[in-house]
């Protein structure tokens, strides 16, 4: 069953304390209202009854899927591979369960459509990957972030949100589910059994396999600055506001703790970083087979990759093309969306709601 717990907040608009409800675990089965409080990204919502202050609090929160067989703990901002490593041996008895962990509300939610739609998400990052790079050649900026929108085997069909630097509106991409076949192919030939650890699958994870694919080594190690900081450390009473979202007048709050014991949370301002997730968990209600907590797999994409501008050998193909029209590679090109093919893909066109924190 899910766990809820309640905390004491404290408004940072008006510094009156109150008890907030949260949930520190999620059973999509036993309580599938919670399912879709998730996915409408209104489950971490909260609201100062004295002042009508809003926010949306980022805490530790473990969602489970029994009948899926999988699991996302969340943990507001950047989490650290190794120590996603460890969870696992908390939870022996859940192996071949899929396990991962993520940072944000964004990334929640397109895990979990992700997973609803029977996908690997890590053939699914490869994929979108391939897709950024093939955009970032074509208009010569950085794609910051990208989302998982929808996808259609029967159709051939497989379609992504990204957001470029510089652009309001998400330019979307679809591309032949074929390219998703062939990059689990690789997943399979590559990686071990998905179901034994919890794993942080996420844009550079999807890079780590690329290179692992193109060079048949593993990716040097490049040295990493001290990121202590970037794990969060018990909320103290009252956080200090570092301004609202323009769009939505919402915030983010920060916390952390373990799966069942969120430390004193304090509403906390957050970015625009789910919002297109959330429109595409909108637009699987709408649309079959598919109806936070989706699902920043938001990633963001780095210009940096000097592969991008190899063609390797056998990598995932697509028939589709640039949206400049140039003829296809190897790697999977992004086509124009069919109007009629494209209306759940459509619904990501906003920008993501909140950030849940660093």
């Amino acid at each position: 069953m899910s766990t809820e717990i309640r905390k004491e907040v404290c408004c940072p608009d008006c510094g009156a304390k109150t008890t907030a409800r949260m949930w520190s675990g999620i059973n999509a089965e036993v309580n599938p209202n919670l399912r879709l409080s998730v996915l409408d990204e209104s489950l971490f919502d909260w609201r100062c009854p004295q002042c009508g202050y809003e926010a949306m609090l980022a805490y530790p929160c473990l969602y489970h899927d029994k009948g899926r067989r999988f699991m996302i703990y969340i943990l507001p901002g950047k989490p650290d591979p190794a120590k996603a490593a460890g969870i696992g041996a908390q939870f022996p008895q859940l192996r071949g369960v899929r396990k991962r962990v993520t940072g944000s509300l964004a990334t929640l939610k397109e895990k979990i459509l992700l997973f609803e739609d029977g996908l690997d998400d890590r053939a699914a990052e490869l994929v979108k990957l391939l897709l950024a790079m093939v955009l970032e050649r074509g208009k010569g900026k950085r794609v910051e972030q990208g989302f998982y929108c929808s996808s259609d085997e029967a159709a051939d069909r497989i379609g992504f949100s990204f957001f470029v630097e510089g652009e309001e509106e998400p330019v979307r991409r679809m591309t032949s589910f074929a390219a998703y076949r062939q990059a689990l192919s690789i997943v399979q030939n590559l990686l071990s059994p998905d179901g034994e650890e919890f794993l942080v699958v996420n844009e550079k994870y999807a890079r780590d396999l690329l290179y692992r694919y193109r060079h048949g080594g593993e990716p040097p190690q490049k040295e990493q600055p001290d990121t202590a900081g970037n794990t969060a450390e018990p909320a103290a009473a009252a956080a200090e506001p570092s301004g609202k979202t323009p769009e939505t007048n919402e915030e983010t709050a920060q916390a952390s703790g373990n799966p069942a014991e969120p430390a004193e949370t304090a509403p906390h301002a957050g970015g625009e970083a789910e919002k297109a997730a959330e429109n595409a968990a909108a637009a699987r209600q709408e649309a079959p087979p598919v109806p936070d907590s989706t699902p920043e797999t938001a990633a963001q994409t780095g210009a940096q990759a000097q592969d991008a501008e190899k063609e390797p050998s056998a990598a995932p193909e697509a028939d589709g093309t640039e949206e400049s029209g140039g003829k296809p590679s190897p790697e999977p090109h992004a086509e124009h969306a069919d109007e009629n093919r494209d209306e759940a893909a459509a619904k990501a066109q906003d920008a993501p709601k909140t950030e849940m924190g660093e």
